[in-house]
This record gives C-alpha cells, sequence and structure tokens, in this order.
C-alpha cells in the first residue's frame, strides 16, 4: 500500500556540482532548475510550483547559453508524494552528483495517512536515504 506524504527542506550538494552532471535529471522531469542569480521570492514561488528545485551555485556564474555552471542547493516542497518517488528521486541525484560530492542537510516529512512526522537524510553514492521518525505515531 503506497501513503501519500508531503516533504519540503533544503539540502545542500558540497561541493557544487557541474549542471552538465545532472542533464539527464532535469531532462526527465523529476528536477527543475532554478534561474541563476533568481531572487529569493520567486525562488520560494518556483519551488510552489515545480516542488524540487535544483539552485544554483552564486559563485560558479553561467556558462555560454546563460545556464548556470553548477548546483548548489536541493529545494523541495512536494505537498503530496508518494515515498517510492521521493527515495527515487534522491537516489537518482545521488547516483549522478558522483563519489566527488555529498549531501549536508536532511528534508522533513508529514505522512498524509496518520500524521506521523520525520526526517529523511539522503545518502551519497545512489544509497537509498534513511527516513526517521520524530513525532506523531511512533510504532
Amino acid at each position: 500500500m503506497a501513503v501519500d506524504f508531503s516533504v519540503k527542506g533544503t539540502v545542500e550538494l558540497c561541493p557544487p556540482v557541474p549542471l552538465a552532471q545532472l542533464w539527464e535529471l532535469t531532462e526527465g522531469g523529476d528536477f527543475h532548475v532554478a534561474p541563476h542569480g533568481i531572487p529569493e521570492s520567486e525562488l520560494t514561488a518556483l519551488v510552489e510550483r515545480e516542488a524540487w528545485v535544483l539552485v544554483p551555485d552564486a559563485d560558479s556564474g553561467t556558462d555560454g547559453q546563460g545556464r548556470p555552471r553548477a548546483i548548489k542547493y536541493l529545494r523541495v516542497r512536494d505537498p503530496e508524494t508518494y515515498s517510492f518517488s521521493i527515495n527515487r528521486r534522491l537516489v537518482a541525484l545521488s547516483a549522478w552528483m558522483g563519489e566527488a560530492h555529498e549531501f549536508d542537510g536532511e528534508l522533513h516529512y508529514q505522512d498524509g495517512d496518520v500524521g506521523t512526522k520525520g526526517v529523511i537524510e539522503p545518502f551519497e553514492d545512489g544509497e537509498e536515504p534513511e527516513w526517521y521518525e520524530t513525532a506523531g505515531r511512533l510504532w
């Protein structure tokens, strides 16, 4: 049985990942790339609309076509998604980042069925993320 979750938060990619390494992820529609230099208010609106947004590294600049050179953050605000979809996205991002990069931070979730809350800790090298319940119905 699949359960709906809401998930939100920001995770840093350390060091920033060249956008060229992540092109296939963005072409599949699971992730949206924010424009370089986007103001915070516009970024917030973009995340509300697109849910899973790769945020450029402000210090890396843009390429010849105006695209960000590197991604520094993953920002998420997905009001309704399945756990397998969350895991699939995080595993794919982890695998495409490569072994020279790691995650710093966690995402927060709430179970849409029984209301449990917790954190999702993404791992590197294409590994499944860890889910930890922090409040609500702890079994």
